[in-house]
């Protein structure tokens, strides 16, 4: 599968600098100058970049030492307030479909950096149906397909069936929109599937139970699912199909969009031969504490009559006072 439409479910460290240009589809929202990375690289500020598909830092000293942070990625955002009400820090922790759990935290003067990262991604969880698959999803209403951000349907597809091996035909509607294909049974709604264009990986005419059928295949970062339809029209459905999909590879919408009268333009980057020494590995600097959950919990301390952060398991308030005696 083509790396550029992953960027937003992932994470990337001192990536050669030609990919800090913007991708196909992705659009540069805010960006921040004079951005500490504290975790990483502090003492050192950057330039922060956020876009419809993730977040970018890079030194300005050296632009190979830098950062692509997936929004699909984040599960975690907090502000910290610093140095008198002069600085804000923006802290938050992503996740990897492996597991691995990592932590960034960025200081600026400019407090609207936290502000507007909770609301590109708030705006990123609203339009998941441009990036991913649904099934038995609630997205028809009265026969009607509930649109996402962008959206517009192409065409549709009535007395369509959906063939499968292991289940009975079932008909019902396909509809194509310029982000994705929808199929929906005719005798119930809840029984569909949505599958947008950034997760085909291939459609072809195959032969299944007697009939010619358009067979759509994923991608294994999407499932690697298989799903077959036929009707009278098989022929330009497909054509229509491979031709839709074909269209959104070279022009991705990804529908967040922002009310900006400008929106910030970034340099183009060329790509230098350069080498980042690094005496230690440069994940390793963001890896989360796996107890980071709990630590940063503020809970209500009966025996001090006020808040505090919540402690670690099996620890208590005379424990600590005995670390300090010592």
């Amino acid at each position: 599968m083509c790396e550029e439409f992953l960027y937003d479910r992932s994470i990337h460290f001192d990536i050669t600098v030609s990919k800090l240009n913007m991708l196909k589809g992705e659009k540069t929202l805010f960006m921040w100058q004079d951005v500490e990375d504290i975790k990483g690289n502090p003492d050192q500020l950057g330039r922060l970049v956020i876009t419809n598909v993730r977040i970018l830092w890079w030194s300005e000293r050296n632009n190979s030492v830098n950062l692509s942070i997936g929004l699909g990625t984040i599960f975690h955002i907090e502000q910290k307030i610093t140095n008198n009400n002069r600085t804000f820090g923006t802290l938050f922790r992503t996740k990897l479909a492996t597991g691995q759990k990592y932590e960034f935290n960025f200081h600026s003067s400019d407090k609207k950096l936290y502000e507007s990262l909770v609301n590109i991604y708030r705006l990123y969880t609203q339009t998941l149906l441009h990036r991913e698959i649904k099934v038995q999803f609630a997205m028809i209403s009265q026969k009607k397909l509930n649109l996402s951000e962008k959206e517009q349907i192409i065409n549709q597809y009535n007395n369509t069936i959906s063939v499968a091996n292991d289940q009975q035909d079932v008909s019902g509607t396909l509809i194509f929109t310029n982000i994705r294909f929808v199929w929906y049974s005719a005798t119930n709604d809840l029984f569909n599937i949505s599958i947008p264009w950034i997760a085909v990986k291939k459609t072809s005419k195959k032969t299944t139970k007697g009939f010619y059928t358009m067979i759509v295949e994923t991608y294994q970062e999407f499932g690697g699912y298989f799903v077959g339809y036929r009707n009278n029209e098989i022929d330009s459905m497909i054509k229509e199909c491979i031709k839709l999909h074909s269209f959104y590879i070279e022009n991705p919408i990804y529908g967040i969009e922002i009310q900006e009268k400008l929106q910030p333009t970034v340099q183009k980057f060329e790509e230098k031969v350069q080498v980042v020494e690094s005496v230690y590995n440069q994940a390793a600097r963001y890896r989360a504490n796996e107890n980071n959950d709990t630590q940063n919990d503020i809970v209500q301390s009966d025996e001090l009559g006020l808040a505090i952060q919540k402690l670690p398991e099996n620890t208590s308030l005379s424990d600590l006072w005995n670390i300090i005696k010592q």
